[in-house]
Parts: structure tokens; C-alpha cells; sequence
């Protein structure tokens, strides 16, 4: 594509140099950049991209936006923009020939459970017959190919070009991930969704927007004509107050779902059992009913809003029901580790208040002796909920590890001292230990028959980040390694 054709309808934008050259990609990071390349300087938090345009240059860009008005002198073609963030949204859309707009995207936002929605929407889509493609927190996925994915929501570029190769092979719909921190820097910026989850909004990131306003303010844009997203239908959990807030902010229809009497996807009753859910619940089509494998109220109101998406497409109640029935688990969500031993492994990602609070009282609800937790907070993020999330782990356990997550640059021990205050007063037995792999060992050791270890934080992560090194790590990989070692298995282990 020419760079002129690609800049021309995009507002704001100040061409200098040659205009007639071919741009055969485009990127915000510099190592990517190859011969032919639009390379766009982004301010980021710790870098400036104005800081690595002569690396750009020197791997071959033909071309460089940035805010800044470049040198009269400046060797390759620049343009000047008034937002870098989102020129590359547009930028992207427009090379790759506006994917989303030739699909029926359905964006999911709000703090918990976007990944697990995400999952059962991608099943119903193809129990319906239906080709899609996924994208979010376990990496992007067309039909049964899967490729990795840096962020929940990659960056524009990656991301426009995943929904290229997903229309070219035949993808009609499609369902991704949309975080806080995608929507407040653009990523998504312009990108045509036909409907879009909320479904809760708790303290979460508030090191990056502040406050909760802001957080909110993030995920309203999605719904409104600021994010330029086109959405038409708004699917809401309207038992969250954040919700009920955004049935009123949002610009577009609203489907409201959860409890409330006048949610048009109403839940009716759910029955918590050993193998999963009973759902029942009241839809425009009528009654429907379904049994999840999912356990859990969180994975309750999952459920409930990819039925309301679903409905929203026109698909039929049969297909919603396969869909929804054939999601077995997502991995690092609730997952089980069974290597035969006599007491219960759960590895989940719960790594907020409100996630691992949801998540104890599930365990809770399901036959157990003790509750051994293991948990901690992950540094250069937001300090405040250390001491709250050591207060719900006592709280609800009957013996609590407190150990690193990610402790980033850190020290660990300093998270672990502000996460103390919150688990002290609960009088719940607790131990501290920086080193995850011991604490996890520790943990293990510790339970007896019939006691369930919830190792909470990381879930499907198979890295550890210490410092500036990122090292493999998998919690599911190291407490089967600790099962097999205490030598407690029954005498029928599973295999898998």
C-alpha cells in the first residue's frame, strides 16, 4: 500500500517526504521493524519511541510518525499526528483492509471473567455452525490453531492483522478480550465490534488509571462514541452497580443480565454440584436451561452473559446449550491438578480481591476438609490491595502461604510485609516464604486427606517475572512434581 492512500483519510496528519513509497508493514516496536516498515513513535509510561527512531531507520523504515515535527533534514518520509496511539489504530485498520468490519466481532470487558466468557461464546459459536476466531489473556485462536499473544489484547497492529488472517480463512465471527489498559491507549481504537460484554468492574489497575473513575471511564468509551467502535448492543451485568451506571452512560441498546427482575436474561436458580452447575434461567426466547461444567456463582454470570451475546446474534437456545455444555475448563480458571493424591489441587488466576474472594467461598461451597491457600500480589502494581487480599485469604482459609507472584522489580518481601497487615488480625495460621517454588512445596506438605490447596494468582502463567529476567514457572507443573515426590497418590491416578 502506498502511504499516502494509507494517511489520506486518516484526520490530523501531516505528510513530509516521499508519499509514493510502498509501506509493506507497521509497527510501534522498533526490534519489529523490517526494510519497507511505517515505524509510529509511541509515549509510553517507561520509554519514549521518539528515543528509538534511528534504530527504526537503521532496520529499514521508509517512513515515521510521530508527534514531534521531525528535521527538514530527516532521511526517510514522516508524518506528524496528533495522537500516536491512535494514527497506529487507524494506520492498521486501513493496511489491513478493515478485518472487523467484515466480521461479527463481540468485544468482553470489566474486570473478572472475560477469558471464561470469552471461551463459552467461541463454543456456541461453533456448536452453531459457526467459523470464529478468539482473542485474549491464553492467546489468539482460529478454528483449532492457536499462536501466542503478548497482552490480553495485543497491540494494534498484531491485532489487526490476526483479524485479517481470521477473515481470509473464512472466519465470520469472533469474540476478544478487551482490557482497561487496551482501551485507554487506543489499541482498539476504531475497531468495529457489533456488541460488547461488561461484566463487573472491581479495584484492579488502579497503579495505571488512578482511580476507579477512571478504570470506569476506560471501559465506558467502549460503549460510546468516543472509542469509535460502533458498537450496537451493549450486554450488561446489571447486579454489578458499575453496570447498572453504564445502562445509562452507554450510547447503544442494552441487554441487561443477572438477577434483577428486569434483566432480559434473568438467572432463575443454579445448583452447585460435584461435576458442575444446574443453570436455569428466563430469556426473550423463553426458558432455558443448561448444565456447565463450570463451578462457581462467577462462572454462573459467565454463563448468563454469552447466552445474552448469544441471543443478541439471533442464534437458537439448542446451539447456546451445546456450546455452553461442551466447555469443560480454561485453563487457569478452577483448574484441577490430579496427580492421585488424596486431597484436591485448584490452580486459578484469581489475582484481585474480588476474584480470589469468589473464588474461596466457591471452594468453600464444594465438600472439603481444610482450605490450604496459597497467594500473593505482583509488584509495580497497585499497592492498596495487598492487605485486602491478605484479609479475604484469612478469612476464608483454614491455612494460609503468603509467597511472590510477580514481583517485577520488587522486593519481594517488601510485597509480602504490606500484604501481612491484612492476614494478621484474621488469627488464621500463616506462613510467609518469597520463594514460590518452596511455598508451593510448603503448601503441598502441608494438607491432609480431603483438604483442597488453592494456589491462587497466576493460573495458566508459565513464567515468573523476577526483576527484569522472565523465568519459567508453571504452578500446575510444579505442585504435580511436589504431588509425585510426597508419594500420596491413590491407587487409580490419572494419567492426564
Amino acid at each position: 500500500m502506498l502511504l499516502e492512500e494509507m494517511v489520506r483519510d486518516i484526520p490530523g496528519v501531516t505528510l513530509r517526504g516521499a508519499a509514493s513509497v510502498h509501506v509493506t508493514g507497521l509497527t510501534q516496536d522498533s526490534r519489529q521493524v523490517e526494510p519497507g516498515f511505517l515505524f509510529v513513535a509511541v509515549r509510553g509510561a517507561r520509554s519514549d519511541g521518539n528515543a528509538y527512531i534511528p534504530e527504526a531507520l537503521a532496520r529499514g523504515a521508509l517512513a515515521v510518525a510521530s508527534e514531534n515535527v521531525l528535521p527538514a533534514a530527516f532521511p526517510a518520509a514522516n508524518l506528524t499526528v496528533p495522537d500516536p496511539r491512535r494514527f497506529l489504530a487507524e494506520a492498521s485498520r486501513i493496511y489491513y483492509g478493515d478485518p472487523a468490519s467484515r466480521m461479527k466481532l463481540v468485544a468482553i470487558t470489566g474486570t473478572n471473567g472475560k477469558t471464561t466468557t470469552s471461551y463459552l461464546l467461541d463454543s456456541i459459536f461453533r456448536h452453531a455452525g459457526i467459523r470464529s476466531c478468539l482473542a485474549g489473556t491464553l492467546g489468539l485462536k482460529i478454528g483449532g490453531r492457536r499462536w501466542p499473544s503478548t497482552y490480553t489484547t495485543p497491540e494494534a497492529p498484531e491485532l489487526t492483522a490476526f483479524l485479517r488472517k481470521a477473515v481470509d480463512s473464512g472466519c465470520t465471527h469472533g469474540v476478544m478480550e478487551v482490557s482497561s489498559h487496551a482501551l485507554a491507549s487506543k489499541r482498539v481504537f476504531g475497531t468495529r465490534f457489533v456488541a460488547g460484554i461488561f461484566t463487573n468492574l472491581t479495584p484492579e489497575h488502579l497503579d495505571f488509571h488512578g482511580d476507579m473513575e477512571s478504570y470506569y471511564a476506560a471501559k465506558l468509551s467502549l460503549f460510546t462514541r468516543e472509542g469509535g467502535n460502533g458498537i450496537e448492543a451493549a450486554i450488561v451485568n446489571t447486579d454489578d452497580s458499575w453496570g447498572r451506571r453504564l445502562t445509562r452512560e452507554a450510547e447503544c441498546r442494552v441487554t441487561r443480565y443477572g438477577q434483577d427482575p428486569s434483566a432480559e436474561v434473568r438467572l432463575l436458580s443454579s445448583r452447585m454440584l460435584v461435576d458442575g452447575t444446574d443453570i436455569e434461567a428466563a430469556t426473550p426466547l423463553g426458558a432455558f436451561a443448561c448444565h456447565t461444567p463450570l463451578i462457581g456463582t462467577p462462572n454462573v454470570y459467565n454463563v448468563l452473559s454469552a447466552l445474552a451475546a448469544a441471543l443478541g446474534l439471533e442464534l437458537n437456545l439448542p446451539a447456546i446449550r451445546e456450546g455452553i455444555e461442551a466447555v469443560e475448563g480454561i485453563a487457569g480458571r478452577m483448574e484441577k491438578v490430579d496427580a492421585g493424591q488424596d486431597f484436591t489441587v485448584v490452580v486459578d488466576y484469581a489475582h484481585t480481591p474480588d476474584a480470589l474472594e469468589k473464588l474461596l467461598r466457591t471452594v468453600r461451597e464444594l465438600p472439603h476438609n481444610r482450605i490450604i491457600t496459597l497467594f500473593g500480589c505482583g509488584g509495580d502494581r497497585d499497592r492498596v490491595k495487598r492487605p485486602l487480599m491478605g484479609e479475604i485469604a484469612g478469612r476464608l482459609s483454614d491455612q494460609v502461604v503468603a509467597t511472590s507472584d510477580n514481583p517485577r522489580s520488587e522486593d519481594p518481601l517488601r510485597i509480602l510485609s504490606e500484604i501481612e497487615p491484612g492476614l494478621r488480625p484474621t488469627g488464621t495460621p500463616y506462613t510467609i516464604d518469597p520463594d514460590r517454588r518452596g511455598a508451593i512445596g510448603a503448601a503441598l506438605s502441608a494438607a491432609q486427606t480431603g483438604d483442597v490447596v488453592v494456589l491462587a494468582g497466576k493460573g495458566h502463567e508459565d513464567y515468573q517475572i523476577v526483576g527484569t529476567q522472565v523465568l519459567p514457572f508453571d504452578d500446575r507443573l510444579v505442585a504435580r512434581e511436589f504431588i509425585l515426590e510426597l508419594g500420596r497418590q491413590r491407587k487409580d491416578p490419572d494419567p492426564n
